[in-house]
């Protein structure tokens, strides 16, 4: 109760932090796409998942730093270890909550914030005028596992409403085995319809066989591609998981050395995001004792610093992955593995 009712009051005032810079900074786009009230209520409803993976640390170090320093403040620290309580067992409620925000961080970054911080962009996009950024044109897909070549002409992402489809279905040695077009392709009851189409059969030797059979609505029951894999080709990396980056990267290893280093040192990030509690943790716990003793400010300013310096860290190492000067995975987690070393030091020394 010490931790967790500081660490609510602060995940409430940061959220609203959160949502006042956000609006200030798309009132002009709020303003162009003419939203009302309840729209910009349901706009940041759906932020709300992806804002709370950037808040949670935050709020938890400035929590812990409270909560220790109010302990420290009252000796109450020192009377649990004249009582034999170990440092480590004072601090293991702290980690214990540092350990559920990370779980909980972790399924909010892949299964929630990117979801719904793609319906906000396609809730605000849609309700502007002539906006294409709720249609993608052109898309070209591989698939190499199962043989198969898209070129879609456009892709409405509110309806996964496709037109102009043409799909190759390739054998193994890269020669045509069906050659499928269609006007129009739905998705509907998990798997994909087309409509006003023709498909055309090749033999061994790439040769036509016979003439192409026209349909007027076809049940595709054979493709696996779903309509997020085409998304992908076009979505920002932030409104993407982590497994849609990996299955993106994994299945355009025919792009420039460059795209796939940048796309690998995005996808390291993502997976290093939930981490980040841990680290405030680590770094709250000795800061909060420290700051009982010494003073409120001295302990913040050291911990905001830390933080900070955390954060620079990375974008510094980020940056050196995305010239290739080194490997994605070290950018990513260089400044992880620092840190939690350096907080480690710090919650050792605390004996």
């Amino acid at each position: 109760m010490n931790l967790f009712k500081p660490l609510v009051y602060l995940l409430f005032a940061f959220t609203l932090l959160f949502i006042i810079g956000d609006l200030m900074d798309n009132a002009d786009d709020f303003l162009k796409a003419g939203a009302s009230p309840m729209l910009m209520v349901r706009y940041y409803s759906l932020q709300l998942p992806s804002m709370i993976i950037f808040i949670v640390p935050i709020c938890l170090m400035l929590a812990t730093l409270y909560s220790l320093s109010m302990l420290t403040r009252h000796s109450e620290i020192v009377a649990m270890r004249a009582s034999g309580v170990s440092i480590y067992r004072i601090v293991r409620p702290y980690m214990l909550m540092g350990f559920f925000c990370f779980l909980f961080t972790a399924v909010v970054n892949e299964y929630t914030g990117p979801k719904y911080a793609y319906r906000a962009h396609q809730l605000l996009q849609s309700k502007k005028e002539a906006s294409d950024e709720v249609y993608f044109e052109n898309i070209a897909y591989k698939n190499p596992t199962l043989g198969h070549e898209w070129h879609i002409v456009g892709f409405d992402t509110r309806t996964f409403t496709m037109r102009g489809v043409t799909l190759r279905e390739r054998r193994p040695d890269g020669s045509d085995k069906t050659k499928i077009t269609a006007a129009q392709g739905h998705w509907l009851d998990r798997r994909w319809w087309f409509e006003d189409g023709s498909i055309q059969r090749f033999d061994e030797n790439n040769n036509r066989k016979g003439k192409a059979e026209t349909f007027q609505t076809l049940e595709m029951r054979s493709l696996k591609e779903r309509p997020e894999e085409f998304m992908g080709e076009a979505k920002d990396p932030a409104h993407q998981s982590s497994l849609e980056l990996w299955n993106y990267i994994k299945s355009h290893q025919h792009l420039s050395p460059e795209s796939i280093n940048s796309d690998e040192v995005d996808l390291h990030h993502k997976l290093t995001m939930p981490f980040i509690c841990l680290i405030s943790i680590i770094i709250g716990i000795p800061v909060g004792a420290h700051t009982g003793r010494k003073g409120a400010l001295s302990g913040i300013m050291m911990a905001i610093g830390m933080f900070f310096g955390f954060y620079a860290m990375q974008f510094t190492m980020e940056y050196l992955a995305k010239q290739m000067i080194i490997l994605p995975w070290v950018g990513a987690w260089t400044a992880i593995i620092t840190f939690h070393i350096i907080g480690s030091l710090m919650i050792y020394r605390m004996r």
